[in-house]
């Protein structure tokens, strides 16, 4: 008589079989050969660490929107590890402070590379995660893109690319829209600090703004990050008579830009983007020159009915801290990374990427964020604005300026 025990046949027998010492350590000698050199191990304890290379601002003047990031992502890593890992194997957090820093983002990536980072969580700033492809493509991580937005990564054709946020010039082709058909804004003044992202916002709401008859762009300025003293562009500015502005900059700039700007009484529509989501701005500005400024971003952890359960998780996991506009999209991520992985049986960024590539709105990764399909070039099917008004020195969801 004989029974199947996983394939293969086993005849049942009372006689005892002796194996000596020398032939028992050569069947197991074999049995390691035929394992594949990183294959998944099938003891939890025993399997390497998934290691996910997190580069963000840590230091400087981003340091508190990529703390958030870093926390969404530790998050994810910490529950996906609670419920047994990938495959058996647990995932590591390898954090990287690139500062926004192109020439420092390198470096980050440089380090991932060395330290057998299989997978990115990664980059807040577009011009640090362009400085970092070249790194990535080569060691062929797979990389998911949390806030870096400028159209030039899906551009560069890498297959491992996916972002979890919108793209290129889309929240100035908004904000565009937001100032004709709810603001009733007839000029406008537009600035960008010459980063990649941030140009591409304002080419976004220039040209949607010439195609749709208005509002009328007066000019166009630029200044740079670490910039401070904007005075001759305020009186520019003011000279102008325009109905409002459309700075595009980060919050260390635009905090001081609006301070600078109110103290010369000017007091136009200041209509800004997803930088100024964060406490820091409204401290640089000063409460009474922020009130009234307009954020036009992605919806912030807190507005996004499919993120009830995330905001708790982190609040509970980080006390004292808010998740923001950016750390949900950190927790998608890495929860990305852990389903493609699960979904192919093997930790293989080729497959993964096959895998991620494939899905449709019917079978989307249910995040935090929404549903999570994307198209040929790695960028996501659906995404949507939201308006953020200062008022009272907090950032409050404008309903009377909700649109599709």
């Amino acid at each position: 008589m004989s029974e199947d025990k996983g394939g293969g046949k086993v005849r049942k027998s009372t006689n005892r079989i002796i194996v000596s010492g020398r032939a028992l350590l050569i069947v197991l000698c074999c049995a390691l050969l035929a394992v594949p050199a990183g294959a998944p191990s099938a003891n939890a304890a025993s399997g390497p660490p998934i290691k996910i290379g997190v580069s963000l601002p840590l230091t400087g003047d981003n340091a508190a929107t990529g703390q958030k990031a870093l926390n969404g992502a530790r998050l994810a890593v910490n529950q996906v590890n609670a419920k047994g890992g990938i495959l058996g194997r647990q995932m590591q957090v390898v954090e990287g402070d690139d500062q926004c820093d192109p020439k420092q983002s390198s470096n980050v990536a440089q380090k991932f590379a060395s330290e057998r980072v299989i997978a990115l969580a990664s980059h807040y700033c577009s011009g640090a995660a362009l400085a970092a492809l070249p790194i990535i493509r080569e060691s062929q991580m797979l990389y998911i893109d949390i806030a870096a937005v400028s159209s030039k990564l899906p551009a560069a054709g890498y297959d491992r690319y996916f972002t979890v946020m919108y793209n290129g010039g889309q929240p100035g082709q908004f904000t565009a829209r937001l100032m004709k058909e709810k603001l009733g804004v007839k000029t406008v003044v537009v600035l960008d600090d010459k980063t990649p992202a941030n140009t591409e916002f304002v080419d976004g709401f220039v040209a949607t703004a010439q195609a749709q008859g208005g509002p009328q762009v007066i000019f166009r300025d630029h200044i740079a990050q670490g910039d401070k003293d904007f005075s001759a562009f305020v009186t520019k500015l003011k000279g102008s008579n325009a109905h409002a502005i459309y700075a595009v900059c980060y919050y260390p700039e635009c905090g001081l830009l609006i301070r600078q700007m109110r103290e010369q009484n000017l007091k136009i529509v200041f209509a800004g983007t997803d930088s100024l989501l964060d406490p820091a701005y409204v401290k640089i500005a000063g409460e009474d020159s922020a009130e009234g400024s307009l954020i036009i971003t992605q919806p912030g952890a807190d507005e996004l009915p499919t993120a009830k359960q995330f905001v708790a998780d982190y609040k509970k996991s980080f006390p004292g801290s808010e998740p923001g506009n950016v750390g949900a999209y950190s927790y998608d991520a890495v929860w990305v990374i852990a389903k493609a992985y699960t979904a192919v049986g093997k930790v293989d960024n080729g497959a993964a990427a096959k895998w991620l590539h494939g899905l449709t709105r019917a079978d989307a990764i249910q995040g935090a964020t929404g549903k999570l399909f994307w198209q040929p070039n790695g960028t996501i099917t659906e995404f949507f604005f939201s308006t953020y008004r200062v008022h009272n020195g907090d950032f409050q969801f404008a309903k009377d300026l909700v649109m599709k």
